[in-house]
């Protein structure tokens, strides 16, 4: 007779131990985990905190950009070519690729300043026109040296 309060104590409390902790094990086991996010775009993506950068000793106006000193100022000029970009999945995409120069160099924070800087399309426009500025590339003139010189220089 003394063995049936033991037994039956022992019993109570496996089962409370078991309808007490058992649900929620059984609940993860049986939960799936949230779907991946495997479409972005503009209106779902935001770039993340930027972990190393530094902000410039003095700011750099597109007049004052590449003035040499005791030379007369160079005139910045802008254009904006229509250039058609391969992505690594081989989809094609147009962009309208904005940038600034002197004559000699490309103004490189003035690429793509059309776009939304951080934008999925500001990062694509900045692999297109690095890819462009190599087609442009020949040492024969001036302006050919000023896209190799991009092409080479220019990280999007």
């Amino acid at each position: 007779m003394d063995k049936w309060p033991t037994i039956l104590r022992t019993t109570g409390m496996l089962l409370l131990w078991l309808f007490s902790s058992a649900p929620t094990m059984l609940a993860s086991a049986t939960e799936t985990p949230p779907a991946r996010q495997v479409e972005f775009s503009d209106r779902n993506y935001q770039p993340g905190r930027h972990v190393n950068t530094s902000t410039p000793v003095k700011p750099v106006t597109p007049a004052t950009a590449r003035a040499a000193p005791g030379r007369d100022r160079r005139v910045v000029q802008s254009r904006s070519e229509k250039v058609t970009w391969t992505s690594a999945r081989g989809t094609k995409q147009e962009y309208r690729v904005y940038y600034e120069y002197d004559g000699t160099h490309v103004t490189f924070a003035s690429v793509c300043s059309n776009y939304r800087k951080g934008s999925i399309n500001y990062r694509n426009c900045r692999k297109a026109a690095k890819q462009w500025f190599g087609t442009r590339c020949n040492n024969s003139n001036s302006t050919g040296r000023m896209y190799c010189h991009a092409d080479n220089a220019f990280r999007p």
